[in-house]
């Protein structure tokens, strides 16, 4: 079995970049096959654009997705969109490592879903959400918080970490993984004052090893819920009788 990793954090020496080390290293102890894809370290390029498709379906207007799926069938994608393609493919598991920076991921991981998942070899109209390419992988979000657990709770200040994390769950599950339940780590602070250090230091070492452990039992651990395409009308209107998972897909009853 293989895994890919993607590290989305620009300090080679951040507790992120840890974690992602120490995943590695779980996971290839378990005897799989471990690749790491550090997106700053590689200076991965995050904005689609017209000049990484030279060979254009429409010379005079960009249409990311027509664009994408035309790259993809001339075999003209950029060569490292096409390298993170097809470790994407070829992976069993998933980890996207980063830290929430404005209640969100950093624009390096949004950019890299906005060019690789490319619009053809990772999903169309037919191949998506259940049906879609990447079913029977599982993909897991592992994310630092710098708040506490308390903050980033349903009736925190800093609102509900998981309902932040959810469109970018749901973007992998658009594409057709089993999402696992996102790994957080809250409190993950730099500068702080002397008599705090060790605690802190302390707190993180405890959530590295835990972390370890978790990951030793991947595939068992839990997945979030999504509605499937039977649960829509027409495929586009959530049925009545059909559950509600989050407040992003709910009841218009629900308030």
């Amino acid at each position: 079995m293989r895994a890919l990793i993607l590290l989305a954090h620009p300090e080679p020496r951040s507790f992120n970049a840890h974690l992602a080390t120490q995943a590695a290293e779980q996971l290839r102890q378990d005897h799989l096959q471990v690749d790491v894809i550090d997106l700053y370290a590689q200076g991965f390029d995050p904005l689609e654009a017209a000049h990484h498709h030279p060979q254009r379906l429409q010379p005079g207007r960009f249409d990311a997705q027509r664009e994408q799926r035309h790259s993809a069938e001339q075999g003209q994608l950029p060569a490292e969109v096409q390298r993170h393609l097809q470790l994407l493919q070829a992976t069993d598991l998933l980890i996207l490592q980063f830290p929430l920076w404005w209640f969100a991921a950093p624009a390096a991981l949004k950019g890299w879903l906005d060019r690789v998942l490319v619009y053809g070899p990772m999903y169309n109209s037919r191949q998506r959400h259940e049906h879609g390419v990447m079913r029977c992988k599982r993909a897991l979000l592992s994310v630092t918080t710098g708040s506490s657990a308390r903050a980033c709770a349903i009736d925190g200040r800093e609102g509900d970490t998981r309902l932040l994390l959810w469109p970018l769950m749901y973007s992998l599950r658009y594409v057709g993984f089993d999402v696992m339940e996102p790994h957080v780590v809250h409190g993950v602070r730099s500068g702080l004052p002397p008599d705090r250090v060790q605690a802190h230091d302390e707190a993180l070492a405890t959530a590295a090893r835990d972390y370890r452990e978790r990951l030793a039992r991947w595939s068992q651990w839990p997945t979030v819920p999504f509605n499937d395409s039977e649960d829509f009308e027409e495929g586009v209107v959530l049925r009545a009788e059909a559950p509600a998972f989050s407040p992003f897909i709910r009841h218009r009853d629900a308030g």
